[in-house]
């Protein structure tokens, strides 16, 4: 017999403060975690590896100039009929724009005895 002061059982009827207040401090911490990691916020990164999505891009439009401008000097060796390099970068007649990194402003260095290109800009070095 269940009365009203007895040992009635009690219906839960929501969660309680303390059981709201641990998931929100779960969904900050997991949020600020995944924030740093979506943004490149890494301030322990080395340069050129692109801090933030802006950085990372002008690197993937390095990397995309320096292969464009391998792929003519490639395209200039084939229509030649020594299959002689290029002498300079300005005989491919590509814009100017593609001539220089698009970070640091400085033009590519080009060999024409290999036919290699690369970026000077620091951290960019690698870029071929």
């Amino acid at each position: 017999m269940n009365s009203r002061f007895g040992n009635a059982p009690q219906i839960r009827r929501g969660f309680s403060l303390i059981e709201i207040l641990v998931v929100l401090v779960i969904i900050v911490i997991l949020s600020s975690i995944t924030y740093g990691v979506l943004l490149g916020h890494n301030k322990n990164a080395p340069p050129g590896k692109g801090h933030n999505p802006i950085e990372r891009a002008h690197d993937t439009e390095c990397i995309n100039n320096v292969h464009q401008v391998h792929l003519a000097i490639l395209a200039a060796q084939a229509g030649d009929t020594d299959g002689k390099s290029p002498a300079s970068l300005e005989e491919l007649k590509l814009p100017k724009e593609m001539l220089s990194c698009p970070v640091g402003h400085q033009p590519y260095v080009y060999d024409p005895a290999t036919g290699q290109v690369h970026c000077p800009y620091p951290g960019h070095e690698n870029f071929q």
